[in-house]
């Protein structure tokens, strides 16, 4: 998921290289993507889906078209998520 990347119960990031459509031999940047809660709590209820569920919502705002990352910066269409067993 990304060059790297990491969730807590509160907060998720995705970082990742964004090569230029517009320009195919240029080196590419890095982006980081991140959701966080916007109150800090604890970790109350099922830790594992609120990790989860940042990680998804990060990993869709790497997806954003607006980005022009050639091949999605090789991201997958869906993340990688700890099991929820």
């Amino acid at each position: 998921m990304g060059e790297d990347a990491g969730a807590t119960h509160d907060m998720a990031y995705v970082t990742f290289a964004c090569g230029h459509k517009d320009e195919p031999n240029s080196s590419p940047d890095y982006i980081s993507a991140s959701a966080e809660a916007t109150v800090r709590t604890g970790p109350e209820g099922d830790e594992r889906r609120k990790k989860n569920a940042y990680a998804t919502v990060a990993h869709s705002f790497a997806l954003a078209k607006e980005l022009g990352c050639e091949d999605n910066g090789g991201l997958k269409p869906k993340p990688s998520l700890i099991p929820e067993s």
